[in-house]
This record gives C-alpha cells, structure tokens and sequence, in this order.
C-alpha cells in the first residue's frame, strides 16, 4: 500500500516531490506484486488526473491511503466526505463554464466584425459561402445534407464528408441554431453556421470533445428538401449534436 501512496503522488506532481525523491529511486519493479502495485498506482493517477485531482496534495493524498491501510480513525467523517467533494467539483466546473462562456462571447464577438457575417436576431451568424436556387425547408421538411461540425478552434467533431454519403434528419429535429440556419438556406446553398451555445447546447456537454458553453461551427450544403422522415428517434435526444448523425464520445 505504501508504495501504491508514493507512486501516485510521484505521477500527480503535486507536492513534496523534491522530499521524496530518493524513496523514489529506491522503488524497484522486482515483483509480480511490485509490478501490479505500480500498474494499479498509474491507472489510478490517470483517473484521479482526469477527475481534476490535480491540483490535490501528496501528504494528504499519501494520508487517507496510509490511514485505511492501517485502520485508523478518519480526519474526517466518512458522511461528510461526498459533500465536500461534491462542493469542490461543482465550484470547478462552475468557473470552467464561466471561462468558457467569456471565450465563447470574445470569438463571436470578433467574428461578427467580419463583414462577410451575417447575425440573425436570436444570435446566430452565419457566413454564406454559395446561394441555392432551390426551395427552402420549413419546420416540417426532412433535408438531405452535407456537413462538418467543428468548434471555434477549429477541432472537427463531426463529418459526413468522411463517408461522403449525405445524411437525412427533420429539420425540427435539430439544435435551434442548426433549424434556424437551414431554413435560411436554399437547396444546393452551403452555409458556415456559427450556433451559440444557447441556440446549441448551452451548459450540457454532450460528448467529451464538445465542452460546456462551447459555439458550434458548422459547414452546412443543403443537398435536397425531401419528405418528412418517420419519426423513430427522440427529437430531445442530446446524444448527438445533429440526431441522426454520428458523434461519438472519444
């Protein structure tokens, strides 16, 4: 156990490494129970690493271990522990979303200075990058389309141009920001849509790579207005950013 302490702290970085530095070049992987103690200790401080323990302290840390190992009496009571990680994780992700959100109001900020740019009155922008001469959809139309969905750092998403199939969803199906913009749009008019996080999905995240307050950039070609769709899946569904699509969690 005490090595599984030592090799965590060592991982996380987070203090009195400098004091426990020999000890650390003294662990030797010799054993089977050497070699399992370490792997358990790195999957661990991934884990903790990714729940955002990182700013947490070795001694404590290394404490609460040594603390259960030897059947001591806790420092703190074992009821009052979940709220109190509860309240830290929450003020975390609260000032995450604010800092986002702060980000989010620059970028469309600036981008609306584009001239190029053009901004409805719910907030939406959007760049036209080639008209249509075809109908346009209305709330009850299906469409066929062509897309790729990126943030506004430019990391992609989403693609149907991967598959180089076009996908086909109701238009009232979407994320507001995504049905408004089609219903701007002609058929054979491809779009760059710029979907605020309240016409998208405001503080949900709905897949690691799309975080919180995040605005949604969307290249959008309008292939073809068609019949409406069957409705088989849930029109709330927040599983995808486009129902219908293929977005994965990474």
């Amino acid at each position: 156990m005490k090595r599984i302490i030592i090799i965590v702290a060592m991982i996380l970085g987070i203090s009195n490494i400098a004091a426990a530095q020999k000890y650390y070049n003294k662990v030797k992987l010799t054993t089977t129970e050497d070699t399992v103690s370490y792997c358990v200790g790195v999957m661990m401080a991934q884990n903790f690493a990714e729940q955002g323990f990182g700013s947490f302290k070795a001694d404590a840390l290394g404490k609460a271990f040594s603390d259960i190992a030897n059947n001591k009496t806790l420092a703190i009571p074992q009821e009052a522990m979940t709220d109190i990680v509860r309240s830290y994780f929450e003020k975390i992700e609260a000032a995450e979303k604010e800092k986002a959100l702060a980000a989010e109001r620059k970028f469309l900020a600036e981008n609306a200075k584009d001239p190029d740019v053009k901004v409805t009155e719910s907030g939406l922008q959007y760049r036209v990058v080639k008209e249509g001469n075809g109908k346009r959809p209305a709330d009850t139309s299906g469409v066929r389309v062509h897309y790729e969905g990126k943030l506004a750092d430019g990391t992609v998403f989403d693609s149907s141009f991967d598959s180089e199939k076009p996908v086909e969803f109701n238009v009232d199906g979407l994320i507001p920001g995504m049905t408004e913009g089609l219903k701007l749009m002609s058929e054979g008019a491809e779009y760059i849509l710029y979907i605020p996080s309240e016409l998208g999905y405001g503080e949900y995240s709905p897949a690691d790579i799309i975080p919180a307050n995040s605005t949604l950039v969307f290249d959008v070609e309008l292939v073809q207005i068609i019949d409406r769709i069957k409705d088989d899946y849930d029109a709330d569904d927040l599983d995808s950013v486009l129902n219908g699509l293929n977005l994965e969690d990474d």
